[in-house]
């Protein structure tokens, strides 16, 4: 016996007829058996409940990153300039930055805090965009 267990469209768990269930029965989970099922659903996986279908799970796109990770994709010299820089809007970003435990590459504070570093002439707008791309690749590896 296989049974899936799922939760808002998504398979959460399996439960093998063995042992007490991982999940304890309620109104919130939906049971399906899927012991003799050709399409060998899984973990993880979308439930159409409608065509009783299964499908990939979901992409999921992370956006937080950690200030070591920031710092990783930035130059030396890039830094050096961020950091020693006397203008008040890039102290202040800055300040914010070094201050949080983590990034969320998706805040509009740290989009404002590219483009501030773009129109003060830290780094270039192609530059930005390429950090803000290593950054979300890091934040999904």
């Amino acid at each position: 016996m296989r049974q899936l267990q799922i939760k808002s469209g998504i398979a959460q768990s399996e439960w093998n007829g063995s042992g007490g269930m991982p999940i304890p029965p309620s109104a919130d989970w939906t049971f399906l058996d899927v012991t003799d099922r050709p399409d060998n659903p899984q973990v993880g996986m979308t439930y159409d409940a409608t065509s009783d279908t299964f499908g990939p799970a979901p992409v999921i796109v992370r956006t937080i990153v950690t200030p070591a990770q920031v710092v990783s994709v930035l130059t030396a010299a890039e830094w050096q300039i961020a950091t020693t820089s006397t203008d008040a809007d890039v102290v202040w970003g800055m300040a914010q930055f070094q201050l949080a435990q983590r990034v969320d590459l998706a805040d509009p504070q740290f989009a404002q805090l590219m483009a501030g570093l773009v129109s003060k002439g830290i780094v270039t707008a192609a530059r930005a965009a390429e950090i803000q791309s290593d950054l979300m690749a890091l934040a999904n590896a």
